[in-house]
């Protein structure tokens, strides 16, 4: 993925975490993205392993229905150009 995508996908997803508001679904993602297990999120969270999976579906539909899904973002085969 070229760098103007990558900034693009990265501001997308800012925007994306702007319009979580369960404090549950933003923990689940942060944790998620720092490599935790999902029985060590759930214990953290105290919530059970169906709640758990409910968040992580919510949020997959939500991402999928911002437009950052993986089929959304080929990849390119360009290279990136050199930084200055």
């Amino acid at each position: 993925m070229n760098r103007k995508r990558r900034e693009a996908r990265a501001e997308l997803v800012r925007q994306y975490l702007e319009t979580i508001t369960s404090d549950d679904q933003r923990l689940v993602c942060f944790f998620l993205m720092q490599g935790l297990e999902p029985e060590d999120i759930c214990k953290r969270l105290k919530i059970s392993r169906e709640r758990y999976d409910l968040i992580v579906a919510e949020t997959a539909v939500e991402m999928r229905n911002f437009g950052l899904a993986p089929e959304d973002w080929p990849e390119d085969e360009e290279v990136d150009e050199p930084c200055p």
